[in-house]
């Protein structure tokens, strides 16, 4: 019995480090959107991470840290946290996605890019 319930922990716990590592990236892709958008700040993802990433986790990721940099042709956007420990005595296991992308910007026909 004892080696089933540990098991089942085992298991709940990579499903608890699999969901923050889910919502960290989707809040870096959330970031990276909204920091490419023509006349965005480069830096402005990481403030739009950093909230997706709080109002989505419901606690399951916390301790979350956001940076965003960037120049004039390409953005990333990283997050990291730590993600909930069901396991007594085990800390908290550290999880940190990023994403990339293109800035947008608008050419006018014939325009080399």
């Amino acid at each position: 019995m004892p080696a089933v319930m540990f098991t089942i922990l085992v298991c709940m716990q990579l499903c608890l480090l699999f969901f923050a590592q889910s919502v960290a990236l989707a809040a870096a892709q959330q970031g990276v959107r909204a920091a490419r958008a023509d006349g965005a700040s480069r830096t402005a993802g990481a403030g739009v991470a950093r909230s997706y990433a709080e109002r989505t986790a419901g606690g399951f990721l916390h301790s979350i840290s956001t940076s965003s940099a960037g120049d004039a042709t390409s953005v990333r956007v990283t997050v990291q946290g730590r993600a909930l420990s069901l396991v007594p005595f085990l800390p908290s296991i550290r999880v940190s996605e990023e994403a990339a992308g293109a800035v947008e910007r608008f050419t006018t026909p014939g325009q080399v890019p």
